[in-house]
């Protein structure tokens, strides 16, 4: 179980190892205490309810009385069994019993409504269709065997597989009701029945089934240039840390013309990076021009250039000139089994004209990129990786005690409210600064903390990260420490999958983690003797030992984006007043896609068709659609409001004003009352966790949040920069203070409470590091622990957050004056 559960608290507690509550501590200090004592593991059968800490709040806009402390999940190994699989003898009997009451219901006479069959024809043709399923389906017998079923099922036109696969997955009503739908027009066409349906509605209906069937998309033309050519593809599968990648990218730096798509921007700024400055391969540091393509950024070193690295989304699928590329190279290609952005990871398979692909992932999609290729006549070559390092499970946990946190740990826990606690009790207890990495922060703020974490002259000793860390960061772990294996998903605390742990626990011995001359290593990297995995408590470790020798299950179906122009299509054939939302679900409730994909979903976009639709008949079915696939968080209240005043800026004016939008959030004004607070500030001591307490303002941890959010709504702002240029034009100014946020939230990082001052053994501290800490606060600290400013009395600056929000008004003040009855005349 997780730290603590119990809402948005800033210092949440591990209930495994909880004490006692104590309501008074001042902010940052936890009510929950964490014991450090390898006596207090946890108790399988404690009950006791969980009261709410009575902490400041991480995110004050979060009612106090909307936070519900939750009990802690007790897990066995059994917990993270694959279910079995259903037979296909039960979604027969699954389609027997749900298709009466399906076609009898409101939703499924809503949507045939939509395609031109009202009430009265439903009535009149639905129990023929029903008696026709009972004929083809209720022959069956128990004799049968699997692929006898599955076979009738077939010629009866439902795709059983599917079915079996959506019912593991937990969507086999949608999946069972898409089929029944166009299982029902399909029949109403074939029926011979002037007087149900006439020429014109047997059109309508039959464009809206082509429109909605996708099996010949890999044949269209938008594909046309990749069925044009025969396609080589290199399958470099292998876990993390076996040097996939590095293989894939020999073969693209020594190529005319080619691209390298990842999943995260961090990935394509350091392949970008590293082509440029020769450290791939086999260049031995003659570096190639490589330019650099992400939904945020646009880097062009040379126009002439060859070479791409961009994020997938952002791949040109026919190369930079239109004819294609010689080589090109996508990561992370088990993503394409991701419900929300697989669909890049497919298009780019399906469409990508390239001569030599290589894609590079795990074992899981082996059978399913087999499946999806053999039928086009491309040609695939598997290549198989084992580790470079060992990765060993350690004989012991820490058994909850935060003392035998060491140099190169990371401990994984899963939400920012764990992190900052797990922080606090590193540090106040290991006496190890952190750095800490997760989800909401900005790519680079992450790299930074990263940097400071893999730096020898870093001051970061210790990473605490959520599973963030498990993509995008080269990172020098020695050690993975699991603070749980559950995570909460938005409704219940879950076991996490084993696809997740084993990608997590692969960190640990990175391959640039140490030097060890013994090692042959490629000329850009840097050998290691190995890695360690490990868990907080006791109770998990067996979990994790016996997880760690199962292999990860296939990916079943690869994820497929809905097409515009089909989505575009199948508007103009449903009534008018249909919402963005509707058509979505009309599409998803209709669609026929290719065998071994399944459509990808559609939930998260509705929340921002919401928004949208008030705003309709201003916008453009394209202008919709765009605005759908924008990076919203839209759980978050400030985001939502700023994206919603964005698009009645857009809608209303043609054109969005930066500071506008961000005017009735404050968020900038935020982030210059920090900048102003920090400036207060000493700098960081040349020792850590010696010496007084630094002082920390409130402002530097309740603003986090704040900070996030600005920086996603500036990311916003510029991603549609790029395809709305026009609409859009403070891209500099939002570019600048994207940046100056960045460099903010890191300070604010930085200087998080929780390291205590250390008692050293005697010797263990030099006179020079001694000597060092007092020059350091003889030049930079007041004696209240501000920062020292020449001309300010010897009592130094009294910190106060209202006297630094009066002078940024009062500078804003002055910078917006005008000057009356002056030389001019003005």
């Amino acid at each position: 179980m997780s730290l603590s559960r119990a809402g948005p608290s800033l210092r949440p507690l591990c209930k495994r190892c909880l004490t006692a509550q104590r309501r008074s501590l001042p902010p940052f200090i936890p009510t929950r205490q964490i014991s450090t004592s390898p006596s207090h593991s946890r108790q399988p059968t404690r009950q006791q309810p969980y009261a709410i800490p009575s902490t400041a709040l991480l995110n004050p806009s979060i009612p106090r009385d909307q936070a519900v402390a939750r009990a802690p999940l007790q897990i066995t190994v059994n917990d993270f069994d694959e279910k079995p699989s259903a037979r296909p003898h039960q979604i027969v009997k699954l389609l027997l019993q749900r298709l009466p009451e399906y076609i009898d219901s409101p939703r499924a006479r809503r949507k045939l409504n939509a395609c031109g069959l009202d009430t009265k024809r439903v009535n009149s043709i639905q129990d023929e269709w029903l008696r026709k399923i009972e004929d083809e389906l209720g022959e069956y017998t128990s004799n049968l065997n699997d692929g006898e079923v599955l076979e009738m099922l077939s010629r009866n036109g439902w795709n059983g597989e599917d079915l079996i696969i959506a019912l593991n997955q937990g969507r086999i009503i949608t999946t069972l009701e898409s089929m029944a739908l166009r299982n029902f027009l399909s029949w109403t066409l074939s029926l011979d029945r002037k007087d149900l349906i006439n020429d014109s509605l047997r059109i309508h209906i039959q464009s809206i089934l082509n429109i909605t069937d996708l099996t010949r998309l890999p044949y269209s033309s938008e594909f046309l240039s990749a069925r044009s050519m025969k396609r080589h593809f290199h399958l470099h599968i292998g876990p993390t840390n076996s040097g996939k990648t590095y293989n894939a990218l020999k073969a693209l730096s020594k190529a005319s013309s080619g691209a390298y798509a990842g999943p995260l921007r961090l990935l394509a700024h350091e392949v970008w990076e590293r082509m440029n400055l020769g450290t791939v391969g086999e260049l031995d540091g003659k570096g190639r021009a490589c330019n650099l393509l992400t939904g945020e950024e646009r880097r062009v070193v040379d126009p002439d250039s060859g070479l791409l690295s961009c994020t997938v989304e952002m791949l040109p699928l026919n190369g930079l000139n239109g004819k294609g590329f010689d080589v090109a190279v996508i990561d992370e290609i088990q993503m394409l089994g991701d419900e929300q952005r697989g669909g890049s990871w497919t298009k780019a398979v399906l469409g990508l004209a390239a001569k030599e692909i290589h894609l590079c992932g795990d074992e899981t999609t082996v059978k399913l990129l087999h499946n999806l290729l053999e039928p086009l006549g491309d040609q695939i070559t598997v290549h198989k990786y084992n580790r470079l390092t060992p990765l060993v499970v350690a004989e012991e946990s820490l058994n909850a005690d935060w003392e035998k946190v060491e140099k190169g740990d990371c401990v994984v826990t899963f939400s920012r409210t764990n992190i900052f606690a797990v922080k606090k009790m590193v540090e106040s207890t290991a006496g190890k600064k952190c750095a800490v990495v997760y989800g909401a922060l900005p790519p680079e703020t992450r790299a930074e903390q990263a940097r400071d974490f893999n730096d020898e002259e870093g001051l970061s000793e210790v990473l605490v990260a959520s599973d963030a860390v498990g993509m995008g960061l080269n990172l020098k772990i020695k050690r993975m420490i699991f603070e749980s294996l559950t995570k909460f998903n938005g409704k219940k605390e879950t076991p996490l999958s084993l696809t997740q742990i084993k990608q997590i626990a692969g960190r640990a011995g990175r391959y640039k983690t140490s030097a060890d001359s013994n090692l042959i290593t490629p000329p850009d990297e840097s050998p290691a003797t190995g890695g360690l995995v490990t868990t907080l408590h006791k109770a998990d470790l067996p979990i994790l030992r016996e997880l760690m020798k199962r292999d990860l299950p296939s990916i079943p179906r690869a994820n497929l984006e809905v097409p515009y122009s089909n989505l575009s299509e199948l508007s103009s054939l449903l009534p008018s007043n249909t919402t963005f939302a509707g058509l979505l679900e009309h599409f998803s409730s209709l669609v026929k896609v290719p065998k071994y994909t399944t459509l990808s979903g559609y939930e998260h976009k509705l929340s921002l068709a919401d928004i949208l639709e008030p705003y309709r008949d201003r916008l453009s079915l394209a202008e919709i659609d765009l605005f759908c696939f924008a990076p919203v968080n839209i759980r978050d209240e400030r985001a939502r409001r700023i994206f919603e005043e964005l698009i009645k800026d857009f809608s209303e004016n043609g054109f969005v004003d930066l500071e506008d939008i961000f005017k009735s959030s404050r968020l900038i004004t935020q982030l210059e009352l920090v900048e102003e607070t920090l400036r207060t500030l000493p700098p960081l001591p040349p020792v850590l966790g010696i010496g007084r307490k630094l002082l920390t303002p409130p402002i530097i941890i309740s603003s986090i949040p704040m900070l996030e959010t600005l920086h996603k709504s500036l990311v916003l702002y510029i991603w549609l920069s790029f395809r709305l240029e026009v609409s859009f034009p403070d891209r500099t100014k939002a570019v600048e203070l994207k940046e100056r946020t960045e460099v903010v939230l890191d300070s604010c990082l930085e200087r998080l409470p929780g390291l205590r001052q250390r008692k050293h053994a005697k010797g263990e501290r030099s006179k020079e590091v001694d000597r060092l800490v007092r020059d350091w606060r003889r030049e930079n600290v007041m004696p209240n622990g501000t920062r020292k400013v020449e001309g300010v009395p010897r009592k130094g600056l009294v910190w106060l957050e209202k006297d630094v929000a009066e002078r940024v008004r009062q500078r804003k003040t002055w910078r917006n004056v005008r000057v009356v009855d002056g030389e001019d005349g003005r």
